[in-house]
């Protein structure tokens, strides 16, 4: 079950060492700062924010799930022509060997691949609300219900699509023979002898970008409603629309910079166009900081999240201040009790 003698016989490169602690690092503070997140959700969501609640516990979950595998399963992905191998420098591997570390990288590709899904959530529910009447609850968790299942499906076929460990490993040796890999947890996936790895990869990558494209889509269409809209909008609304635009803009340019180039650098690298054994690890060192971000995002922005979470930990900041009322993004007017000298 254990697999701590070979874990000792490992010889890490300096890339391993850095990789690791980087997974290392962000798991540490991802993780926690999900469930705070999920707490504050959970128990501290206003009325006018019960409806969005369901997609941001959603999107999450998604977070954690992915940051606590991630963390796990410390992924370093070696293109070898028609076979990808995966080796384990987390504590997956060191329980349950390169199965162990195989399944642990199933459910952070699950995770990553709905988390890729949810990117429009937000931004398309935010324009809705502008045109529309608001949705039901039981409509959004439907719709979150059916996106999961798409990522299901994709990852019971990378379960079903993974090679057996020693064709990877043997595999490997042949065309790499310079890499000295013994003693670590191999395990991978052939595109030739499993036809399903390259429908199952695929899934992950290409719709990334028509993803973005909706991303943009939304956020133009929110921008443009909230310019052209502005004058008929009363003052505490204009100042909530403006704080919206300010988290749109930062959503927005998460994927810029912790989505596209990994998975560029991957794809030159995977074709040969480029050599660099950093590219072996900079895929998911890169995935794993998206879920630190994205709850830091969410508390700093939403108030009554960022007020929970100085409730909690920071106390000494609180100094009563008189309360207002305001009309939320929502439409919805509530009596605002601040807390806390930043407001």
């Amino acid at each position: 079950m254990f697999y701590l003698n070979e874990v000792v016989k490992q010889k890490w490169t300096p890339y391993d060492y850095a990789a690791s602690t980087f997974w290392w690092i962000t798991g540490s503070f991802a993780i926690p700062l999900n469930c705070i997140l999920i707490y504050l959700i959970m128990f501290k969501s206003p009325k006018s924010l019960q409806l969005y609640s369901i997609f941001l516990i959603n999107t999450t979950l998604g977070d954690l799930v992915f940051s606590i595998s991630c963390t796990l399963a410390q992924i370093r992905i070696i293109p070898n022509k028609w076979a990808f191998a995966y080796i384990s420098l987390g504590p997956a591997g060191w329980i349950g060997g390169s199965q162990g570390g195989y399944w642990a990288y199933c459910v952070m590709l699950h995770s990553l691949f709905y988390m890729f899904l949810c990117f429009p959530i937000s931004f398309g529910f935010r324009y809705w609300i502008l045109i529309r009447p608001a949705p039901e609850q039981k409509s959004c968790i439907i719709m979150c219900f059916c996106l999961w299942l798409v990522a299901f499906a994709q990852h019971i076929c990378f379960i079903f699509s993974e090679s057996p460990p020693e064709e990877i490993t043997a595999y490997l040796k042949q065309n790499k023979p310079f890499y000295k890999l013994d003693h670590f947890f191999i395990s991978g996936n052939h595109m030739i002898n499993s036809p399903l790895t390259s429908v199952t990869l695929a899934t992950i990558v290409l719709p990334m970008f028509p993803i973005y494209c909706l991303v943009i889509f939304f956020y133009k269409k929110v921008h443009n409603y909230l310019l052209h809209n502005r004058t008929t909008m009363s003052e505490g609304t204009e100042k909530g629309h403006r704080k919206l635009i300010q988290v749109l803009t930062i959503q927005a340019s998460v994927p810029i910079f912790f989505v596209f180039p990994p998975i560029t650098l991957y794809g030159l690298y995977h074709l040969e166009f480029i050599d660099v054994t950093v590219a072996e690890y900079l895929v998911y060192t890169l995935f794993s900081v998206i879920p630190l971000i994205q709850p830091i995002i969410t508390m700093y922005y939403i108030k009554p999240y960022n007020h929970g979470f100085r409730r909690i930990f920071c106390r000494w900041m609180i100094r009563p201040i008189p309360t207002k009322s305001l009309t939320t993004v929502y439409g919805e007017r509530e009596t605002h009790y601040s807390s806390t000298r930043y407001d």
